[in-house]
């Protein structure tokens, strides 16, 4: 059976935040590398990661691959506080300081961060161009089973515990080994 090995999510999609919460609720989680993809390219947009206005969803990925550089467990400290941020507290993302204080809350270098930010964007950039030129990757949430295997998830509602995650998850990996294109359920 196939095995989950990455996730490409991005915090301005709740089906991200739902599939990141799922995962959360699987000791696999520890083990699938998490990718950004920001959502809000698009395919003929020359360079976005250069844009001079910045938008505060690709600034939460940028300052997520800071905190991958800085090891696993601040990488998925940074996630959770970010979505925490999104959907659960609505803190205010409408400004740089927004950003800037999950990074804090997480205990990673905002001087660095400010002085280089668009190094982290050019990061996100790099992620993005690999999940669309390599793997096919046009959206979130996107699950990568043994690196070339994607499948788009889009959870109806939130997993509850970990018995329905494992089901869940073993029956993706079935269906990832599967010579499946698409798969909907209507309605």
């Amino acid at each position: 059976m196939p095995e989950l090995t990455a996730v490409y999510l991005d915090f301005q999609d709740r089906g991200s935040y739902r599939v990141w919460r799922w995962l959360s609720l699987l000791p696999e989680r520890h083990t699938v590398e998490v990718r950004p993809f920001w959502s809000s390219v698009t395919r003929d947009e020359p360079n976005p990661w250069e844009r001079t206005s910045p938008s505060w969803s690709l600034e939460l990925l940028a300052l997520a691959e800071m905190a991958r550089e800085s090891g696993r467990e601040r990488h998925e400290g940074f996630v959770d506080a970010a979505f925490a941020a999104v959907y659960d507290s609505g803190a205010d993302l409408s400004g740089f300081q927004g950003w800037l204080e999950i990074g804090a809350e997480v205990g990673l270098d905002l001087d660095e961060y400010t002085k280089d930010s668009d190094r982290w964007r050019a990061e996100v950039g790099l992620w993005h161009s690999e999940a669309r030129d390599d793997l096919d990757v046009t959206r979130v949430p996107s699950l990568v089973f043994d690196d070339d295997r994607v499948l788009f998830v889009k959870l109806d509602h939130e997993v509850e515990d970990e018995a329905a995650a494992r089901r869940l998850l073993a029956d993706l990996a079935d269906l990832a080994a599967q010579p499946v294109g698409e798969v909907r359920r209507p309605g």
